[in-house]
């Protein structure tokens, strides 16, 4: 009984992967499939995305540092800029 658990276990994982890997696209290949116009706005938000992120991970690390809870150290400055 113990055999055929695991056997379904791997089966049903290894079935996942293999449809995760075959039906969900890579980055590159989604981005060929998107219409120029659209391309090109996420190109430029793609450098705004990746400084967010930046100061994002430079807050997490400040705040590590600390030996204060993260809800302590302060506010987060983080603008949610939906454009």
């Amino acid at each position: 009984m113990r055999k055929v658990g695991i056997i379904s276990f791997v089966g049903i994982v290894g079935t996942g992967l293999l449809l995760r890997y075959t039906i969900v696209p890579d980055e590159e290949k989604m981005l060929k499939s998107l219409s120029p116009e659209t391309r090109a706005i996420y190109e430029r938000n793609k450098v705004q995305r990746r400084e967010q992120h930046d100061k994002i991970m430079e807050q997490i690390i400040e705040s590590a540092k600390s030996d204060k809870p993260i809800w302590k150290v302060g506010p987060s400055n983080s603008t949610d800029s939906k454009s």
